[in-house]
């Protein structure tokens, strides 16, 4: 039946089945829908932040000052990289926000509460030669669970 379905249907109407089906998943098991979620976001985006995802993740974040979300907008940490030369190659505009936003969040406090300290660590971070492809994303999701 599922092959006749996807011979048969045009793009959006794939796009409705699969969007009833991962709906139907979720009444049943939220757990297993959230996996379902990942794997599809990844098989489509790869391992890499998305402004959706980011939006999400940042909006999740308690942060050491005691506020809640993201502390820096993307368009905030763009001009940051900019001007510490920091190129969008192994990561992009969304990982290096979600870093910034997540190194703030956990270490404010810990570290001297100035721009540089975190740019510096976000780099380091992100830069890390021993870092598997998609660093930012995978310690968002292991963080996650």
């Amino acid at each position: 039946m599922h092959t006749r379905i996807i011979e048969d249907a045009n793009l959006e109407q794939l796009k409705d089945f699969a969007h009833y089906s991962i709906s139907m998943v979720k009444r049943i098991d939220e757990d297993v829908y959230d996996d379902i979620e990942m794997y599809l976001y990844k098989e489509v985006y790869g391992c890499h932040f998305t402004k959706w995802l980011l939006e999400k993740a940042t909006k999740e974040m308690t942060n050491e000052d005691g506020t809640k979300g993201g502390h820096w907008t993307v368009d905030d940490t763009n001009v940051v990289a900019s001007q510490n030369g920091i190129e969008f190659k192994h990561f992009n505009q969304y990982d290096w926000n979600y870093v910034m936003n997540m190194i703030y969040s956990d270490y404010y406090g810990s570290v001297p509460n100035e721009l540089s300290y975190y740019v510096k660590l976000a780099k380091k971070f992100l830069m890390d030669k021993d870092a598997p492809e998609g660093k930012a994303l995978k310690y968002y999701l292991a963080m996650d669970k």
